[in-house]
C-alpha cells in the first residue's frame, strides 16, 4: 500500500505489536487486524499517516501453551507486512532461570498440568516443611527483547529527522514513558490509544493525550480474509480459529 502525502499534519503510527495481541487475546474476531485502516481511524480528520510501523517479536513454541500459536502469529507478521505495514522484529529468548514456587494456593493447583494426587498423598507432608521458605523450580521464562527500545529509538529519531510533525503510539506499556516524556519536553506532540480498556498513568502523564481504543473499531478494521502478497502469487489466509 502506497499512502499519498498527508495535507494536514503528518503521522507516524507506532503500534506495539505483543501489548497489542496481549490486549486482543481472549477476542480472536480483533487479531486480523488492518493496523493501515485502524491508523486512519485514530488520527484526527484532515491529517493524515505518512507511515505506520509495526513492532513485534516471533514467539517462541516453548512460550506459549498453545503450539500452533507460533505459526499463526508468523502468518499475520506476513500479512502485516503485505499491506505495507513497517514490520520491524525484535527477537524472543526463554532462558533457564530460578523461580520460586506459589504459596497462594493448595499444591495441585500450583502445576500445569498438576501433579499426580498418589504423588501429593505421598509426599505433602514433606512439601509442607518448605511454606516459610518456597520451593523453587528451574523454568524456562520468555523474555522479549528490543522491542521497547526500537520503538522508542524510531520515535525520536523520526522527530529529530522531521520524518512526521505528529506521533501516534500504540500501547499501553509504561516503559515507553522515558522517550515520550522526552519528545513531548522537547515540543513534540505524541498521543497514546491504548488497546487495553484502560490507559497507563505513567503514559497519561506524559504524553500529548491519551484514550482506549473503543473495541467497537478493532473489528471494523479487519483485513480481508485472504491477503496477497504484492508481487508474489502467494496469499495469505485469516487463521481459522480467528474467524
Amino acid at each position: 500500500m502506497t499512502r499519498e502525502a498527508p495535507t494536514g499534519a503528518r503521522w507516524i503510527v507506532y503500534v506495539d505489536g505483543l501489548n497489542f495481541y496481549a490486549a486482543v487475546r481472549d477476542r480472536p474476531d480483533t487479531k486480523w487486524i488492518d493496523f493501515n485502516a485502524l491508523a486512519d481511524r485514530l488520527v484526527p480528520s484532515g491529517d493524515g499517516v505518512s507511515k505506520v510501523k509495526y513492532f513485534t517479536s516471533q514467539i517462541s513454541a516453548k512460550a506459549s501453551e498453545d503450539s500452533d500459536a507460533p505459526r499463526r502469529q508468523r502468518v499475520l507478521i506476513r500479512a502485516i507486512r503485505a499491506t505495507g505495514v513497517e514490520v520491524l522484529e525484535g527477537k524472543f529468548k526463554v532462558p533457564d532461570n530460578w523461580r520460586a514456587v506459589s504459596s497462594r494456593r493448595n499444591w495441585e493447583d500450583r502445576f500445569r498440568p498438576p501433579p499426580p494426587a498418589k504423588m501429593l498423598d505421598d509426599y505433602g507432608a514433606h512439601f509442607a516443611t518448605h511454606e516459610s521458605r518456597p520451593w523453587k523450580a528451574l523454568v524456562e521464562l520468555p523474555q522479549e527483547k528490543f522491542t521497547d527500545v526500537a520503538i522508542a529509538s524510531h520515535l525520536l529519531r523520526d522527530f529529530y529527522r522531521g520524518a512526521c510533525d505528529r506521533a501516534l503510539v500504540v500501547s499501553n506499556d509504561s516503559d515507553l514513558r522515558p522517550a515520550i516524556e522526552l519528545a513531548v519536553e522537547d515540543g513534540h506532540h505524541v498521543g497514546v490509544f491504548s488497546p487495553m480498556g484502560t490507559v497507563s498513568r505513567d503514559l497519561a502523564r506524559v504524553s500529548s493525550w491519551a484514550k482506549p481504543i473503543r473495541p467497537e473499531l478493532l473489528v471494523q478494521c479487519q483485513m480481508p480474509d485472504e491477503v496477497r502478497v504484492p508481487g508474489s502469487p502467494t496469499t495469505l489466509s485469516r487463521p481459522a480459529l480467528w474467524k
